[in-house]
């Protein structure tokens, strides 16, 4: 599902759904650095024990063993933060994106009642699954209408002047209306 278009896409963009990238970076970038925290919290107190006990074998001296590896694990904490915040702004782009594009189609298809349109994503963007799940939504809803309005045909006919009515015909327009309509929950 790709959609040609004359314009470059942007490598990064938070335009287009800003309220969910915005959330998407919050939340990973929330995450990265819980799980930074926790994990320089761990790796500091092991190589504190490492540091120590090694300082004490070969009888080094030292004042405070903690001023030697703490601003190590700051300095790493630090970068690794920095490069997951930026990592996480250009995650949500493929996301909000596609959903935008989602969301605009399904707008135009109720604004317009237009069910020919297609949803079509670009190459890159997530969520091709709900993309094609969507279509093939509507590929129903096309199926059901045009079966409906097929049999709408036959009952303007039935309805015009001189027309003869038969109850047979009738009841079978009725079945096939049920059939394509009436079981739509709503």
């Amino acid at each position: 599902m790709q959609d040609k278009r004359p314009y470059k896409r942007k490598l990064l963009n938070l335009s287009v759904n800003r309220k969910i990238q915005f959330r998407m970076i919050f939340g990973i970038s929330s995450i990265l650095f819980v799980c930074l925290f926790i994990s320089s919290a761990v790796y500091f107190q092991l190589a504190n024990q490492e540091i120590e006990s090694s300082f004490k074998m070969f009888h080094v001296k030292a004042r405070n063993f903690l001023d030697l590896l703490l601003p190590v694990v700051g300095l790493s904490f630090v970068v690794s933060l920095g490069f997951g915040v930026l990592a996480s702004l250009f995650f949500p782009k493929s996301y909000a994106g596609a959903l935008y594009r989602i969301e605009a189609d399904l707008k135009k298809v109720v604004d317009t009642a237009d069910l020919t349109v297609q949803i079509k994503l670009r190459d890159g963007d997530q969520a091709t699954l709900l993309a094609a799940q969507t279509n093939a939504l509507l590929e129903d809803f096309r199926g059901r209408i045009a079966h409906a309005q097929t049999e709408l045909k036959k009952l303007d006919a039935l309805c015009q002047p001189g027309a003869v009515i038969h109850q047979q015909d009738l009841k079978g327009i009725h079945q096939q209306l049920h059939t394509q309509i009436g079981n739509i929950k709503i």
